[in-house]
């Protein structure tokens, strides 16, 4: 997605009806069971949030089948190989073939030879997609290559959709996709109207990721209702966008009224997610056509709207910004823990907390809620709740703005950095105003 630009304002996104809207809040609200009021800070992501991974083991009992030609077909003989619904096995070898790929079949992982030679497709779109209603899958060890689309979008691994469980995306080589407009490495994209038909149990570890040129696009990223996931361990290198990004409030997944007014659906959230280890460097939006070829105020990790997420011991070097907590749309980012994370070299800081636009949605009614039709200059209306900053090694002693910069509407939050102040520590972390800011340096 593209972030806003430097602007002024900143310094410079019957009974069956209740019977139903009952069991909506209740599939959206099982999964935070036992998470207190919200108050000052934070509440902790306990590992028990963490993707299962488990049932990955049962790959290990399958004999291989080998894609010495098209990998969709070696997908399609598996059933008469291992048995219909059983685990299989894939082995993408130097001379199979057959991107773009389409996979729909449960069970089954796709693992490259070693010093594997990249994959390449000479169409745009999706090199790889997992669609809806499957499970279990893993894509492990390829070498995927893409290539300059233009002003079309072009995808590496693409997972979207709803009812989807159990995926793994773990140590790929994903290079050189490259779009005016739309790239990504990595997308899930949940498309699910609530949290049953989530997309749930994602990893995305170990992979590398570099020479993107993604557009509006990023390079990793989780959008909609996605539950229950980890990016981990990951490498990104030279890219002209966000390198990592969990979005809420986009319209990934369906929409709702609230008194005559489109909002986000309760869903429409990456969430209960861990960012760790990761290392990003060399991010810049400098020729990039989304930005008008200039440096932007985008960051290397940036979280929109998501919420529930933990990001710790991650590494960014020479980026925009290393770090955002924001809010482009109609949504709150809330919940968001994040410590000892490392940043050196940024441009214009190490982290920027807060929405971008003066006035937010609950205040402002006139602001225009739908997803579908709100345009980039009039986002940045959400709200940042609930959040914990601490323990973390900003060192970009080149930066032009603070190394910690906040923006509107930041409340009940703990901010522990040499140059943050406090600010309406009273009223248990609500500020005064509607869109001013709440915030603790201490706990």
């Amino acid at each position: 997605m593209t972030q806003p630009m430097q602007i002024t304002s900143f310094k410079k996104k019957s009974p069956l009806i209740y019977i139903s809207l009952l069991a909506l809040i209740l599939t959206i609200t099982i999964p935070v069971k036992g998470f207190a009021k919200e108050g000052w800070g934070a509440i902790p992501l306990s590992d028990r949030y963490r993707p299962k991974r488990d049932w990955a083991k049962r790959f290990a009992s399958t004999p291989n089948v080998v894609a010495n030609g098209s990998i969709g077909d070696a997908i399609e003989s598996c059933d008469s190989i291992v048995g219909e619904g059983q685990y299989c096995v894939v082995e993408v070898t130097n001379t199979s073939s057959g991107l773009p790929l389409e996979i729909y079949r449960s069970k089954t992982k796709l693992i490259g030879v070693a010093d594997m030679q990249p994959l390449i497709s000479l169409k745009d779109d999706i090199f790889i997609y997992i669609g809806e209603n499957t499970n279990k899958v893993i894509i492990e060890g390829l070498n995927i290559q893409g290539h300059e689309a233009g002003n079309k979008g072009i995808f590496g691994i693409y997972v979207e959709g709803e009812n989807i469980r159990d995926i793994m995306i773990i140590n790929n080589k994903i290079h050189d996709f490259n779009s005016n407009v739309d790239a990504h490495g990595i997308a899930v994209y949940g498309s699910g109207e609530n949290a049953r038909k989530a997309i749930r149990n994602v990893v995305i570890e170990g992979n590398e990721v570099s020479n993107m040129r993604t557009g509006s696009s990023e390079s990793i990223v989780v959008n909609g209702n996605v539950v229950r996931w980890e990016i981990k361990n990951n490498i990104i290198t030279n890219v002209n966008n966000i390198a990592i990004d969990a979005i809420g409030g986009e319209g990934t997944s369906p929409t709702r009224k609230r008194r005559g007014r489109v909002l986000p659906g309760v869903s429409d959230a990456a969430r209960f997610g861990f960012i760790e280890g990761n290392t990003v460097s060399n991010m810049s939006t400098a020729g990039n056509p989304a930005y008008d070829n200039e440096e932007s105020w985008a960051a290397a990790i940036y979280i929109d709207g998501a919420r529930y997420i933990k990001i710790a011991n991650n590494h960014v070097e020479n980026a925009s910004w290393a770090y955002m907590l924001g809010a482009e749309n109609c949504v709150a980012t809330r919940h968001i823990t994040m410590i000892d994370n490392h940043a050196t070299g940024s441009t214009y800081g190490d982290l920027y907390v807060g929405g971008y636009a003066e006035k937010g949605y609950i205040r402002d009614k006139s602001i225009n809620c739908n997803p579908k039709t709100s345009y980039d200059e009039k986002e940045g209306h959400g709200y940042i709740k609930s959040i914990t900053v601490k323990n973390n090694h900003f060192q970009s002693s080149s930066a032009s703005e603070k190394l910690v910069t906040i923006g509107y509407r930041v409340t009940h939050a703990i901010i522990i950095e040499s140059t943050v102040q406090a600010i309406n520590t009273d009223k248990n972390g609500y500020a005064r105003g509607g869109d001013s800011n709440a915030i603790k340096t201490t706990e």
